[in-house]
C-alpha cells in the first residue's frame, strides 16, 4: 500500500530534483536560450585556416555522401554519388581504389566497416542497404549483401 519512509524520502528528492529542473528550464527560455541556432553565436570557421589539400574527380553527379575508411586503411574514402557509383579513393594519390556499380542511383549514404575496411555499406531511396566486399565480387556490380527490411528510405548507414 503506503510507501515506506525512505521511499518516500528518494519520492520527495526526485520531486525537489524535477523542480529544480523545471525551474531552470523556465529561466533559459525566459533568457531566450532555447537551443536553437538562430539564438547562438556560432564561431567562424573560415579564419583562412583551412584550405583544400586535395580534389578527389571521378563522379558525374552530385556527390551525397563520403567516409573516411578505418584503422589500417586510414588514406582511404568511400564515396556515393548520383551518377550511381561507390569509388573507393586513396585520398592521398587521389587515385581510384575501385568503383562500384550500383542498382539505383538514387544512393544518399556509404559508410565503410571500420574495423577490417573489408565491406563498404550504402543505401537511399530505394529502401535498401546494400554491401559490397572491398576488391572482390563489387567489381562485377553485385552486393555482397542486400538488408530489404527498410520500410523507408536509407538517410544514414554507419
Amino acid at each position: 500500500g503506503t510507501p515506506r519512509a525512505g521511499e518516500q524520502a528518494s519520492m520527495d528528492d526526485a520531486k525537489q530534483t524535477l523542480q529544480q529542473l523545471r525551474d531552470e528550464l523556465q529561466s533559459l527560455k525566459e533568457q531566450g536560450q532555447n537551443g536553437c541556432m538562430d539564438t547562438q553565436t556560432v564561431p567562424n570557421l573560415t579564419n583562412g585556416n583551412m584550405k583544400a589539400r586535395r580534389q578527389l574527380k571521378g563522379h558525374f553527379g552530385k556527390v551525397y555522401a563520403m567516409q573516411w575508411a578505418g584503422a589500417g586503411a586510414v588514406e582511404e574514402v568511400v564515396s556515393a554519388s548520383q551518377d550511381g557509383k561507390l569509388i573507393i579513393w586513396n585520398a592521398n594519390t587521389t587515385l581510384k581504389k575501385q568503383a562500384i556499380p550500383l542498382r539505383s542511383s538514387w544512393v544518399m549514404t556509404c559508410a565503410f566497416e571500420t574495423t577490417q575496411n573489408q565491406f563498404v555499406a550504402c543505401g537511399g531511396l530505394d529502401n535498401l542497404c546494400s554491401i559490397y566486399k572491398v576488391e572482390s565480387e563489387a567489381a562485377s556490380g553485385r552486393a555482397h549483401k542486400e538488408l530489404q527490411a527498410h520500410d523507408g528510405y536509407l538517410s544514414c548507414c554507419r
